[in-house]
Parts: structure tokens; C-alpha cells; sequence
């Protein structure tokens, strides 16, 4: 059984041992990975048994805003989330790189937490009329939708009827 992302970190070692021969290695035991993945599941279900952020840890638990100076990228802040029932943790503002403008009509992206490397990105949509935001890819969790503009300057926190403009879609946890 193996855990998503990086809860932990197997380590070959015994607590205070110093390096000796590879006779007298502790090698990491699957009980211990999967005791870990029990804990980290029963936590999440005392919660509901969703995905989300959990909230009140961090100011700005994962949102998304723009840059500054505003420009075509955003900033998601620190904070922790549970993602397909596994922890998720970003440890300081994670700044995306730069959104290329649609060409002829709206379209619209979205940012999501993946928990496999626990990073941030960027997922891209589809030009339309009437865009609307892919779905988020497995083990990954939607943290903020952003509407592009063809022509468009920066993204903004809200609407401006020019540039592009985030829609925060987090889930909490518990919800």
C-alpha cells in the first residue's frame, strides 16, 4: 500500500542511531505506510470524508490572488488541505507562471492544488462564448477558477470588465 504525496518521509534509519553497517539498517516497514494512511483517513472521516481546505490555520488558507504587481500570474498562499482523503501542504506563497490571453473569446482556467508532488497548476480551457472551467485532473483539488479576456493585461481579484478576474472555488474542510 503506498501513500500520495509527501506526508512523510521514509528514512532507513533508527531514531538517534548514527550510520553503522548495512547489516544493522532499519529498513521502513509497509505497516508503518499503511498505520500512516489509516491515521491520515480516519482523521480526514472525523471531518465528513471530503476533500478540502482546512480552514483557520494559515491567513488566506490556499487562496488564490493576483501578483503584484499585477500582471498574468497569481499567487496561491500557504495552507493545508485534504486531497482523495490524504494531507496536502503548501509551505509558502507559490507564484504560477505567467497565462497566455485567449486570442478570440473568453476562456477559463483553473488552479489546482496537486497532491502527487504537492504543487500548483494551472489547468487550461477551452475558448468559448460561454467558457467554463475544466475539471479538476485526479488527486488534484479546485482552488480558484480565472476568466481571460482576449487583449487582457493583468488578472484582478474581481471583475473589471477588461482584464481577466479570479472566481475562488475552494472547498473547506470540514464543509
Amino acid at each position: 500500500m503506498a501513500l500520495k504525496g509527501h506526508a512523510y518521509v521514509r528514512t532507513p534509519w533508527a531514531y538517534q542511531e548514527r550510520p553503522v553497517a548495512s547489516a544493522k539498517l532499519n529498513l521502513w516497514d509497509d505497516r508503518i505506510a499503511a498505520a500512516l494512511e489509516m491515521a491520515y483517513v480516519l482523521i480526514n472521516m472525523t471531518g465528513g470524508g471530503a476533500d478540502g481546505v482546512v480552514a483557520g490555520l494559515t491567513a488566506g488558507d490556499l487562496e488564490v490572488t493576483p501578483a503584484q504587481p499585477t500582471g498574468l500570474t497569481v499567487v496561491v498562499q500557504p495552507g493545508w488541505a485534504f486531497i482523495s482523503r490524504m494531507p496536502y501542504r503548501l509551505d509558502e506563497p507559490f507564484e504560477t507562471a505567467p497565462v497566455t490571453p485567449p486570442v478570440s473569446q473568453p476562456r477559463m482556467d483553473l488552479v489546482q492544488a496537486r497532491l502527487a508532488d504537492w504543487d500548483v497548476t494551472i489547468k487550461s480551457g477551452t475558448e468559448s462564448d460561454t467558457p467554463s472551467a475544466p475539471a479538476a485532473d485526479a488527486d488534484c483539488m479546485p482552488l480558484a477558477h480565472v476568466y481571460l479576456r482576449p487583449g487582457m493585461t493583468s488578472i484582478r481579484a474581481t471583475y473589471d470588465a477588461i482584464n481577466g478576474y479570479l472566481i475562488d472555488v475552494r472547498p473547506l474542510y470540514p464543509d
